[in-house]
This record gives C-alpha cells, sequence and structure tokens, in this order.
C-alpha cells in the first residue's frame, strides 16, 4: 500500500486555437477509470494513516490534493500526448501542479497540506484517496487532472478548464453546493491565466449506484466519495492535453505548471477564507452502510460495480 505522507516543497489571455494540429504526432489515452466500492469504505480502513495527536481539533485549515493517475502495471494510467516530438503525460503534469499548489500554501502557517501520493510512478486507489482525506478531516479535496479529446483539437469546445463535482438537489446537497462554490472558485482563479473555463460537469451514475438515502449517486469517484464522507471533494481538469494551444500556453513547460498549482491555490486558499473550516461528518447511516459495501468487496461475495470512466470530458 502506497504510504501518504507529506511531499517537500517544491499569461497574458490567449486566443484559443480550434484546430492546430496538423504537425502533431499522437497517443491518447484516456482518463482513469472510477472503479471501486460503491459506497466509500469507513475511514478505519488500514489504508488511512494514523492522526496525530490535536489533528482533530486544528485550527488550521487541512487541504488534501490528490495527483491524478500514476503507474499501473509499469505503464501511466492518464492521457497523453505528443507534440514536435515530446510526449506528454497526464501523469506527470498532475503530479508538477499539485507540487506547487502545496508549496504555495506551506507559504502560510494556517494551512496543513497532504498529497494522496509523493511520486508518479505510483498510483492509489480511487476510494483509499478519498478515506485518506476524510481520515484527516479534509476541509477540501482537489482532484487535480489534466483533460484529453478525441479529434486532437478539432472538437467543438473541447479545450479549457472544467470541473467535475457532485450534483445538489440530493444527498448531503448542502454539502454539495460547497463544493460546488469551491470548484467554481478554482475555475476562476484559472480562467485569469487566459484558460477558457468551461465550468461544471455534473453526471449522474450510470451503473445504478444509489446514495443511502436512495437518491441517484454521481458518476465520479471523487465527487461520489466526497459526499459520502462529507467532506468538500471534486476534480479539477486543467485543459486539454491533446489541443495545441492549450498544450502549447498552459501545460508545456514548468512556469505554466508552477502557474496553474498557484491558481489552484489561491483558488483553495479563497473560498477556504470566505466559507471557513468545514462542519459537515459522515452519519452513522453512511457510516455502517460504508462498512457494509467494505466487507462485501474484500471478499468474494459481490464484485464492485462496473467501471465508470472519466471519459474524454467534451460537453
Amino acid at each position: 500500500m502506497t504510504q501518504f505522507k507529506k511531499l517537500f516543497p517544491i499569461a497574458a489571455k490567449a486566443f484559443l486555437l480550434t484546430a492546430l494540429i496538423s504537425t502533431a504526432s499522437t497517443s491518447v489515452s484516456w482518463a482513469e477509470e472510477e472503479t471501486g466500492p460503491a459506497f466509500a469504505p469507513p475511514v478505519t480502513k488500514t489504508a488511512a494513516p494514523e492522526i496525530g495527536p490535536g489533528m482533530r481539533n486544528n485550527s488550521n485549515f487541512i487541504v488534501v490534493l490528490d495527483p491524478g493517475h500514476g503507474k499501473t502495471g509499469g505503464h501511466y494510467s492518464g492521457c497523453h500526448f505528443e507534440y514536435n516530438g515530446v510526449t506528454y503525460y497526464e501523469d506527470e503534469i498532475t503530479m508538477k501542479i499539485a507540487s506547487y499548489t502545496k508549496q504555495y500554501l506551506e507559504q502560510f502557517p494556517n494551512y496543513t497540506v497532504y498529497l494522496t501520493k509523493d511520486s508518479a510512478e505510483t498510483t492509489v486507489p480511487l476510494d483509499q484517496r478519498a478515506s485518506f482525506a476524510a481520515s484527516v478531516q479534509a476541509d477540501l479535496f482537489v482532484s487535480q487532472h489534466v483533460d484529453s479529446a478525441l479529434g486532437n483539437g478539432t472538437v467543438k469546445n473541447a479545450y479549457g478548464v472544467s470541473s467535475m463535482a457532485p450534483r445538489t438537489g440530493r444527498f448531503n446537497n448542502d454539502l454539495a453546493l460547497q463544493s460546488q462554490e469551491a470548484a467554481n472558485t478554482i475555475l476562476k482563479q484559472l480562467n485569469t491565466l487566459g484558460l477558457h473555463n468551461r465550468g461544471l460537469i455534473l453526471r449522474d451514475s450510470e451503473n445504478g449506484t444509489l446514495f443511502p438515502d436512495g437518491s441517484q449517486a454521481d458518476y465520479y469517484a471523487i465527487p461520489r466519495y466526497s459526499q459520502m464522507y462529507g467532506i468538500r471533494g471534486f476534480i479539477i481538469e486543467h485543459g486539454f492535453i491533446n489541443h495545441t494551444s492549450d498544450l502549447t500556453l498552459f501545460l508545456s513547460t514548468e512556469e505554466q505548471y508552477k502557474a496553474l498549482g498557484e491558481a489552484d491555490a489561491k483558488g483553495i486558499m479563497e473560498y477556504l477564507q470566505k466559507a471557513g473550516k468545514s462542519t459537515f461528518t459522515q452519519t452513522a447511516e453512511v457510516t455502517q452502510t460504508a462498512q457494509n459495501t467494505n466487507n462485501q468487496t474484500e471478499g468474494t461475495v459481490t464484485p464492485p460495480p462496473a467501471s465508470e470512466s472519466k471519459g474524454p470530458g467534451v460537453n
């Protein structure tokens, strides 16, 4: 099991092109599949780290950053794209963005920041990422990704930043509202760099997964588990790796990764300074449901639901 630990600290507005891809050769692998148990396993799962004395009463803002993807079976699982002889990997880019976000936040003594992993060479199961965030009672859980789309820059509207967030109007509605507000705050910060803001992507489960109250669950694992755990959580997509405008202007140099990471950090700070620490807790009903599901998936009684892929993210 991957050990979760702290990682060491480490623009003008663009005219976004819709097709400048003829000189590029491509190799795209769609984003990670949203697999795992239908309901979040309890935070007492052994994957969760021990919480030090006083952590539960910590007045600091607790932020958990989740660099998307990582190596599975010796290969990067995220999307990748070759342009002008250079191959860009989502797994490496998200690790750099998360590191810069962490570094920026840790300049301020009232922020405690964790990463779900410390290397692009490793990956962590989706449910365990959320379990970790819940175990440290995160005030905000941000899964950082890079998007991709069929057509390599020729698909209409397949450029810019977006967020996969929980849908409102059902289970833990107030929490979903807060997650959406936090996600929108980060997207607005990214928009100031010149990235087109595509807004929130809300999607329901397509395999019958339900929340404990019987309402339909979210399709994407990170917002779904976040709702189950009672933590503000969502995915941020930092532009399209296979759209040449997004790639060359925002996703291809160290300076650009630093700008993206710091924009995320500024959005996180802006939201938390306004909203304050989270007060949501996991209910007894959710805990019991999660425990039952976890018991099943660790044995041979019932397999987890079918995979739900993040997909290319094109509306």
